[in-house]
């Protein structure tokens, strides 16, 4: 197998090196077209997380709430503990906490009106 010199692009696939900083732009429209992409949410955020390494997880759940509508009735925090399951306990770690998120008390009138999560 030939060595890819160092340095050498390799457009499209060059995003995913290691040590790559994407443009907030470029990262945002590929997490997008994969949110699309994958009907699953599992799917979905496991994708998005494993190519999106280098970004903080609050904005990878940010991101990620903008295009899946199966996330509206969950804060940023529950889909950032949603992330850190998918890293850590893989599919039975986001079931369970997709779960306990499921069945807790929503925040109610208490909170901002006008912040969006």
């Amino acid at each position: 197998m030939d060595e890819i010199p160092q340095g050498a692009a390799l457009d499209p696939l060059d995003w995913l090196l290691p040590g790559h900083r994407a443009a907030p732009a470029d990262a945002l429209r590929r997490i997008q077209a994969l949110c699309a992409a994958w009907p699953d949410l599992y799917a979905a955020m496991f994708v998005v997380l494993a190519a999106h390494q280098e970004l903080p997880r609050d904005m990878l759940a940010a991101a990620i709430k903008q295009f899946r509508s199966d996330l509206d009735a969950y804060t940023r925090e529950d889909v950032v503990g949603l992330l850190t399951a998918i890293w850590n306990g893989g599919r039975s770690g986001f079931d369970a906490v997709l779960r306990t998120r499921a069945n807790s008390p929503r925040k109610g009138a208490g909170g901002f009106s006008w912040v969006k999560e």
